[in-house]
């Protein structure tokens, strides 16, 4: 496996699995690859911007260990390399272009507007000097994207000229010189489907119901899962992500697939192919006992998956906390030990000087709390963020709005 994280690694080898992992050094601190080292059977470091020495590495681990299966379950941005080797070795789990179809937010909306399948209006640009004309030419609002970079990372609401120095100014931070795609500001509520594909068949996991910061970034600021759905809305939004995986020619793994409920019915915002970030799966377990993680090595050795039925609601919500010096924090041990807090994790300390959420891997901290409804869920995540006390500058600072306010609008 490529960029494995250590759990990945325990659950291949408890369906049997050899695991070898091949991972790029930059991408993870020392200690945790470490660990990745001391739980797979075989650990490989490559420098993953050196595309040419990462398809070596694969292909030689491929070799040297008489691999059967070769997969990538990380980033988007090594993904096509994997699936490039491990088609050319007999190995592969999915065809490349499927791969390049989800990874490549570009290509995914060509391939729909060819099916004419969730039609979105949208134009490419190269460069971001050809970036305001396509904004122009499909009208503001419109939202800009990068095209192969994930976490929310340069999404962008564009409503006017004055928007372009603080777009620029964003690209710059991540070092993106292109290509980008501009495309309609859709309007409604956003959810995400998870689903695990096995020979092309695809399996619904749940729908979960997110909440976006607000524009121009729409930085997740949560997710809830079940999403409570009518199951007119929930069938809909189903199918419409099982015929796009088709569409794409996905056929084996997990699928993370972005949606947004428009006064015109469902829309494909983007999709990945890989698990669902954020917690995702670890909300999945908690309500309903599948252990999506789990499940997709069962289904590579044969095994048959049924996601089971859900009893209950997980949610987490993302800490995004004001810019400034943190001076004390207080009640996170005793908060972690509520019998509805599943996790807990705060990322800042004293004497830390934070800035302000731009993306999700800029986010301070989350919880995770469990509950048999939604309302219920709201009200232990507010109670959550009402005990967890971070002072900044001098004053109590609010871990952000409570959790069941939802920003319509496209996601990241």
């Amino acid at each position: 496996m490529v960029t494995p994280y250590v759990q990945f690694v325990h659950k291949a080898q408890a369906e049997g699995f050899w695991v070898a992992a091949i991972w790029d050094p930059a991408q993870e601190s020392a200690d945790y690859l470490q660990s990745v080292r001391e739980a797979a059977d075989a650990f490989e470091l490559t420098d993953f911007r050196d595309d040419a020495g990462l398809r070596k590495a694969i292909r030689e681990t491929a070799h040297r260990h008489g691999v059967s299966s070769i997969y990538h379950i990380g980033r988007e941005d090594s993904m096509i390399s994997a699936f490039e080797v491990a088609e050319e070795l007999g190995l592969s789990l999915n065809p490349p272009s499927a791969i390049r179809l989800l990874a490549d937010k570009l290509a995914m909306r060509e391939r729909l507007a060819q099916r004419n399948l969730s039609t979105v209006v949208f134009a490419a640009a190269g460069t971001r000097a050809e970036v305001p004309a396509a904004v122009a030419g499909i009208g503001a609002p419109v939202v800009v994207k990068p095209t192969s970079l994930a976490g929310s990372r340069g999404v962008f609401l564009w409503q006017s000229d004055e928007d372009r120095a603080t777009w620029f100014e964003i690209l710059d931070a991540y070092g993106y010189p292109g290509p980008f795609l501009v495309e309609e500001y859709l309007r409604g509520p956003e959810y995400s489907v998870e689903t695990l594909s096995v020979d092309g068949v695809h399996q619904v996991v749940g729908i979960t119901q997110k909440f976006l910061g607000p524009p121009p970034l729409f930085v997740e600021v949560g997710h809830l899962h079940p999403a409570p759905l009518p199951a007119e809305r929930r069938d809909a939004i189903e199918e419409l992500t099982v015929a796009f995986l088709d569409a794409c020619g996905y056929r084996f793994g997990p699928a993370h697939t972005e949606v947004i409920w428009t006064p015109g019915g469902p829309r494909i915002v983007e999709s990945q192919p890989r698990l669902g970030g954020d917690r995702i799966p670890r909300l999945v377990e908690l309500s309903s006992g599948f252990d999506l993680e789990r499940a997709i090595f069962a289904a590579l050795a044969g095994r048959p998956t049924s996601p089971t039925p859900h009893t209950g609601t997980a949610l987490v919500r993302f800490f995004t906390l004001p810019s400034g010096r943190i001076d004390s924090v207080h009640n996170v041990e005793s908060v972690r030990l509520l019998p509805y807090v599943d996790e807990l994790e705060l990322r800042v300390r004293p004497g830390d000087t934070v800035a302000a959420v731009r993306d999700s891997k800029s986010r301070h901290g989350h919880v995770i709390v469990t509950a048999q409804t939604p309302p219920q869920a709201v009200e232990r995540c507010t109670e959550v963020l009402s005990l967890v006390e971070v002072v900044v500058d001098g004053a109590p600072a609010p871990l952000d709005a409570a959790p069941d306010r939802i920003t319509e609008g496209t996601p990241s």
